[in-house]
């Protein structure tokens, strides 16, 4: 099957984002027509599910060059550092720019827990919003799923969540910048080898603005990556307790349920999504079953800065 624009047929969830797109195979290549094609109606909706897809990591690496490149996890280096060698390890893929999220331990058994995130909840984040060019978008390909087990992923708008503060909090947040945490896990955990953080101090990860502007639709979004108990990500110009009230405050409008959708996964689904203007989370999985999904990141660009002073400081 020869990918084309006049096959691809999107169907909206109706929810504040989200969109399925069939007639498109993934493993298939895709040319600039149909890339420049799925880009467009990415940024319309946010989040894009191809469902039925048959991909090996190189066929997911290659979508991930479609839409902008790859990048390699951060999360990767704690794994690795820890002792997960690379193949050996079923968190670990050979592949670098594969992200392996399992919840199977060392003898390739379903746990509850493991170096990463296991078979926990997951909280509302920002893929490697920890890193200092994080990246564009994430992929996720499901190969294997528990039934009724679980492990439904969400995904809010944060461009919405941005027009929903009221005009006195955008005006407080004007200007301000995020530090961003690197020492947990997105299941909100210490990662391997970390040692904890005793104040704002021992948090080593990037600061980034609040208020990012997307690059092709030139929309403003919220940008906070993610949240956990003091001494985490704290917004650089405060002082500790007026930044965890502020930050409170902002994580409340942006975890509004009205402004998310889930989706519940099927073996062969690629999820693809925004991370420069969406967060996700995922409910717990049945630690009894097997659930093994790979990811790839869409290689980052330069954040945007909704900050004018940003601007002139970069210039």
């Amino acid at each position: 099957m020869t990918n084309t624009v006049q096959a691809i047929e999107v169907s909206p969830s109706g929810a504040a984002l989200g969109a399925a797109v069939h007639g498109v195979n993934l493993a298939t290549p895709i040319c600039a027509d149909v890339a420049r094609e799925l880009v467009r109606i990415w940024a319309e909706h946010l989040v894009l599910l191809f469902p039925g897809q048959d991909l090996d990591d190189e066929g997911l690496l290659a979508v991930a060059d479609a839409f902008g490149g790859r990048q390699v996890a951060g999360s990767r280096a704690f794994l690795m550092k820890a002792g997960h060698e690379p193949g050996k390890s079923p968190r670990v893929s050979k592949t670098a720019a594969i992200s392996v999220v399992s919840n199977l331990d060392d003898n390739g058994k379903p746990v509850k827990v493991t170096d990463a995130v296991g078979s926990l909840a997951l909280k509302w984040h920002t893929d490697n919003s920890y890193v200092e060019t994080p990246p564009r978008g994430s992929l996720l390909h499901a190969k294997m799923i528990p039934t009724d087990g679980g492990g439904l992923t969400s995904f809010n708008n944060q461009y919405m969540s941005y027009e929903r503060l009221p005009d006195a909090l955008r005006a407080r947040i004007e200007g301000l910048h995020v530090c961003h945490d690197n020492t947990r896990n997105t299941a909100g955990r210490f990662r391997p080898t970390v040692v904890p953080p005793k104040s704002r101090t021992d948090i080593t990860g990037p600061s980034h603005p609040i208020v990012r502007i997307h690059p092709l639709t030139n929309r403003r979004a919220l940008y906070l990556g993610r949240h956990y108990e003091w001494p985490s990500s704290y917004v650089v110009e405060l002082n500790d307790d007026d930044s965890e009230a502020l930050l409170a405050e902002l994580w409340g409008y942006a975890t509004q349920l009205d402004l998310a959708w889930t989706h519940d996964w099927t073996v062969g689904d690629v999820l693809l999504w925004d991370n420069r203007c969406t967060m996700h989370a995922r409910t717990a999985v049945d630690h009894n079953q097997p659930r093994v999904l790979h990811r790839a990141l869409v290689k980052g660009e330069p954040i945007v800065s909704a900050w004018a002073a940003d601007v002139k400081a970069a210039g």
